[in-house]
């Protein structure tokens, strides 16, 4: 057949028939819906740790959101950021392959940590002082009689040893003063519930923030409050005080904490609503809300600090060989515990009433849908709750009341708070999903007097309180 020769350009007609190939492949095929293939366990414990210490909810340790993803970071704080995540996965849904996952990546990190310290570059970097805090966050969250442990202490004392070898004249860096924060807050509270001396060098570390960062100054004062507090108890402790010398430094002391509370900035009061009737979420006929769970955890803590004093003012009255003259005196120190403990309880409504207080805090179909932050983190309680949802922002809430609960309900000089606080633990356990407040409860009811610090450190110490 002869060639025709090359057809018409203008005639030619070409187009993507690919939908079209699609559309035909489908047509008799059996209608299904796309899946996305579930996140390891790793990555969402990793998005759990980030969303509630770095992004989200606390925001305590927002230095950190450098190293997200993990070839951002040297393999020893890959290896740390793993473990603690591992560890509060485990924390929040009791999970115990998660807990011997993270305990087995914690050492792999503690070796690695120990391994970059030989090298003079590698201690003074960020990364070693960080791998050092999150080694001591994963020791909060996963010990359960940790003041007895060596290394409850082991990783703020070598942290404050790095910033020794660096010198605080290196960190310069704002991120790097918040880091400094954190190491501040995490060893005072530690020798706060250890009842040990707080160094020199750390009120050093604390002068050198204050002059970079702006603090408040009843926010210096509470703290330098709880410094002395940590002194008395070490004495106390070590019986270097006569019983007249606890009694006049418990008074002064106690004083001074209450003109701090009296004195607070109008951004950190509370309201109060009164009621009609008690509910079974409130202790008397009110109950009081605060504008954040920081500033409520923080005046609570306070609280906790003067009911302790006030119960060691009524131990020591009792013991002195004249204590007919301080009947007046214990009068006063109990009246100081039921108020301060009754305050404890006026709190707890505003997190834990859902069917009151607390009912605004519940994530409303219109904030599910369009909230990216809280979608993958919703904790559906089950057939057991109370068919809504809560947010781990509300479980955090929640949680940061079992420690004062437990201080005020132990106490014997307000007797009628006990029964009310046993339910209110066994109602946050219950509904909220909060397995520790359960364990805080029936300590509760064996009627078992363990120490408020002891109880503080089984809690996880200031792992889930920042």
């Amino acid at each position: 057949m002869p060639c025709s020769g090359y057809r018409d350009t203008q005639q030619l007609r070409i187009q993507n028939e690919s939908q079209s190939v699609v559309r035909r492949a489908l047509k008799n095929a059996p209608p299904f819906e796309p899946q996305s293939l579930p996140l390891s366990v790793d990555l969402q414990a990793r998005d759990a740790f980030f969303a509630y210490y770095v992004t989200s909810t606390s925001k305590c340790w927002a230095f950190l959101k450098r190293y997200y993803h993990p070839t951002d970071s040297p393999d020893y704080l890959t290896l740390a950021i793993e473990a603690v995540s591992l560890a509060y996965l485990w924390h929040q849904v009791y999970s115990d392959a998660a807990l011997v996952t993270s305990r087995e990546r914690y050492i792999s990190a503690l070796r690695m940590t120990n391994k970059a310290l030989k090298s003079p570059k590698e201690a003074t970097k960020d990364t070693t002082l960080l791998a050092s805090l999150i080694l001591d966050l994963f020791e909060k969250i996963t010990d359960s009689e940790p003041r007895n442990n060596k290394s409850w202490t082991s990783h703020v004392n070598g942290a404050l040893a790095l910033v020794r070898l660096r010198g605080l004249e290196q960190f310069q860096d704002p991120s790097e003063f918040h880091v400094l924060v954190r190491l501040n807050h995490h060893y005072l509270i530690s020798c706060v519930a250890s009842g040990t001396l707080v160094p020199d060098e750390l009120i050093a570390i604390r002068a050198y923030v204050e002059k970079h960062l702006h603090v408040q100054d009843h926010t210096l004062q509470l703290s330098d409050l709880m410094v002395r507090y940590a002194k008395l108890r070490s004495e106390i402790r070590r019986g270097i005080l006569s019983n007249d010398e606890c009694i006049g430094v418990s008074m002064e002391l106690d004083v001074k904490l209450q003109a701090v509370d009296l004195d607070m900035p109008l951004s950190w009061q509370y309201s109060t609503t009164l009621l009609d009737h008690k509910s079974e979420r409130t202790f008397d006929l009110h109950f009081d809300s605060y504008p954040h769970r920081n500033i409520c955890q923080a005046r609570n803590c306070l609280r906790v600090a003067r009911i302790l004093l006030n119960e060691s003012l009524i131990e020591h009255y009792l013991a002195s060989p004249t204590g007919d003259k301080y009947l007046a005196l214990i009068r006063v120190a109990r009246d100081n515990i039921e108020t301060l403990a009754g305050e404890i309880c006026a709190c707890v409504a505003q997190y834990v009433d859902c069917d009151g207080a607390a009912r605004q805090r519940l994530p409303t179909s219109e904030k599910l849908e369009h909230s990216d932050q809280t979608r993958d983190y919703i904790l559906d309680r089950g057939p057991g709750g109370a068919g809504h949802l809560h947010t781990p922002h509300h479980q955090a809430d929640c949680y940061t009341l079992i420690f004062p609960l437990y201080t005020a309900g132990r106490s014997k000089a307000v007797p009628d708070v006990r029964p009310w606080v046993i339910k209110q633990l066994h109602y946050i356990g219950s509904h909220f999903y909060i397995r520790n407040a359960e364990v805080v409860a029936q300590i509760l009811e064996r009627e078992i007097d363990v120490c408020p610090w002891e109880v503080y450190a089984m809690l996880g110490s200031y792992a889930f309180n920042a």
